[in-house]
């Protein structure tokens, strides 16, 4: 039961969520401190959900899941494949329209009833409640309370909950857009570059001079493919070509900073391996990329599909990194000398009939076994460039 009257818990609550709820950003840190005051407050909580919706390419909405034995877990709810999405059987989604709902789950269960309400009932909930917490764009998001007390949740414990509807919307409307900023830097620009980014490395020309080990690579005859291939099946091919390439980058550490038509521009900043860590790194991601072709053209020539060869280019030097573009439109990215002659060595790939060229200098600072194919005249580069193999 309320330890205060109504009104008074009301007033408390509201309070605290529109002055310090809202400056929780932590992981879950919100979710806690709100199933926290409204226990200290007297609701009978046992179980509490909310989520955000997701701007990410594969994961539709994140939601936090808190049961009073298990603590706080996190769930990530996929975009639905199906034609048929199983959250419209759901009283989540009558919350998204705008309405709470209530379940009684110690009523028997009537025929048509939300699917969920059979597993809560099994877990010894009593009383279930979902509240349509409205934001700013003219949505409505859902937060679930749910309690395991003989009797359900109260009439004064209801009357709390529904209006803090609002204040509640505030604090996880806030959350939401830091998440969704987060969310955004991830898929667009890299976890590394949009922490910059979102950190105040917005000026345009702000960089630093870094090294790092460069990556430059592209679909071998993407110009012919882009000519015979229908537009669908086209995309499909470069889909799964960035697929291998940015797993195996991303595996090693490495962090992708662009897609340039077909071309992938990536980066391997020196860790506790240092310079040669860095190199050892983005040739292993090389090697891994060129082993995942192999087996993925296997299984595309089994279903009809054209084959993926990749040409992969690998220097190690200094570059500036940071903003560059128009006065309006940025690009956080690298530029620099060292990048122009990871490009130029990438399409000797080609000629030299090897999937991964390294430059001399990458080759010394590796240490490993490489064989010297000769020096090249390469374009906008001044000087004959030594190119190597890996064996």
């Amino acid at each position: 039961m309320l330890k205060s009257t109504v009104s008074e818990t009301i007033t408390r609550l509201t309070g605290w969520l529109l002055a310090e709820a809202r400056l929780i950003d932590d992981t879950g840190g919100l979710d806690l401190a709100i199933i926290d005051r409204l226990r200290d407050a007297g609701l009978p909580l046992t179980r509490y959900t909310t989520g955000v919706p997701s701007l990410h390419p594969h994961v539709d909405s994140f939601s936090a899941l808190w049961e009073e034995e298990n603590g706080l877990t996190f769930r990530q709810f996929r975009n639905f494949d199906t034609p048929v999405n199983p959250l419209l059987n759901s009283p989540i989604f009558v919350a998204y329209e705008g309405r709470p709902c209530r379940c009684r789950l110690e009523e028997p269960p009537q025929e048509g009833e939300f699917e969920i309400l059979a597993e809560l009932r099994e877990t010894g909930l009593t009383d279930y409640i979902v509240l349509a917490l409205p934001f700013a764009d003219g949505s409505f998001k859902a937060m679930s309370f749910a309690t395991n007390r003989p009797g359900g949740f109260a009439s004064d414990e209801i009357a709390v909950m529904e209006a803090l509807a609002h204040p509640l919307a505030v604090a996880v409307e806030v959350r939401y857009l830091r998440h969704l900023a987060g969310t955004l830097m991830d898929t667009y620009v890299g976890p590394v570059a949009g922490r910059k980014v979102l950190d105040g490395a917005i000026r345009r020309g702000s960089g630093e001079t870094i090294r790092a080990a460069i990556w430059y690579c592209d679909l071998k005859g993407f110009t012919e493919l882009s000519g015979r291939l229908p537009g669908e099946t086209l995309i499909e091919t470069l889909n799964a070509y960035f697929d291998v390439v940015t797993r195996a980058i991303e595996a090693q550490g490495g962090e992708v900073l662009k897609f340039i038509g077909d071309a992938v521009l990536a980066i391997f900043q020196p860790g506790e391996g240092g310079d040669c860590g860095a190199c050892r790194s983005a040739l292993c991601a090389a090697q891994d990329a060129v082993a995942e072709f192999t087996a993925v053209n296997a299984s595309r020539r089994d279903e009809g599909f054209v084959e993926i060869e990749c040409g992969i280019a690998l220097h190690f030097g200094d570059v500036l990194y940071g903003n560059v573009g128009g006065e309006n439109r940025l690009d956080f990215t690298v530029i620099g000398p060292a990048v122009n002659l990871a490009s130029r060595i990438e399409s000797l790939t080609r000629d030299l009939d090897q999937p991964v060229l390294v430059s001399e200098r990458f080759a010394a600072l590796h240490a490993g076994s490489f064989e010297d194919l000769g020096s090249f005249a390469l374009k906008g580069i001044e000087t004959p460039c030594m190119v190597c193999a890996a064996r």
